[in-house]
């Protein structure tokens, strides 16, 4: 992963390039073409982002498979608001039962995302179908966003490297329990009622794991360790 494209941002600068990106995207009248950013993104993010209340980001396919029904039922009582970002079948289901305020944006690229993340208070990633990785989970940790991901495959992987970061007693807001309404309520609300220093610590925790295990830099280190032998680092140790 990238960790030079996908950081931390102050707000400001984040809000404006995230509008600056928007007003590049082709023309897409009546949002008739579902695998383009919606028709004015640009106006809508700088209207949204007005208000400071909490916010919440999903992005992905907008399906069954990938649990956004679960989420905009676990807003319920928070307090917060969400940004939903993708194309799918099943997007107008999700808008006739999201709760209000909720941005739906279609779907956005990396040029969007990686400052449409650091507006964020927290990432959620309820899918209920098996992955490989939980790429996604780990590009809003490196954008400094806490993900909260459901317990299961790849996602399961990422919380786990997560928590081991987390202070002892907020290790358990990494992950829920899949399909589990309740449970994605009770850890969304415990994030978000958080203080926002220590929501953000949380963040640049969670870009420290990411910097460590799947950055380039940290996917590299790992593969020359395990080229040199365990006698040669000790001898090379010695040396030094």
């Amino acid at each position: 992963m990238d960790t030079d494209q996908w950081k931390p941002q102050p707000r400001r600068q984040a809000l404006e390039a995230l509008i600056a990106q928007s007003r590049l995207d082709q023309p897409n009248p009546g949002n008739l073409r579902e695998r383009l950013p919606d028709e004015g993104n640009a106006d809508w993010f700088a209207t949204f982002f007005t208000s400071d209340q909490p916010t919440v980001v999903y992005f992905g396919k907008l399906s069954h498979n990938k649990g956004v029904h679960l989420l905009l039922q676990a807003l319920a009582g928070t307090g917060a608001r969400a940004v939903i970002v993708g194309f799918g079948e099943d997007r107008a289901e999700l808008e006739a039962s999201a709760p209000a305020g909720t941005l739906f944006t279609g779907p956005l690229e990396h040029r969007h995302l990686v400052h449409l993340l650091p507006l964020a208070d927290v990432s959620v990633v309820p899918s209920v179908f098996p992955e490989a990785f939980g790429m996604v989970a780990a590009e809003a940790a490196a954008a400094g966003t806490p993900p909260l991901v459901a317990r299961h495959s790849g996602f399961a992987e990422v919380a786990a490297r997560l928590s081991q970061a987390y202070p002892p007693g907020l290790a358990h807001l990494t992950a829920f329990a899949s399909g589990d309404v309740a449970d994605l309520h009770a850890k969304l609300s415990a994030l978000l009622m958080l203080p926002a220093d220590q929501r953000r610590a949380l963040g640049l925790a969670a870009r420290q794991v990411v910097e460590e295990h799947w950055s380039w830099s940290g996917v590299a280190s790992r593969l020359l360790e395990s080229l040199v032998p365990d006698n040669g680092r000790a001898q090379r140790g010695r040396r030094q």
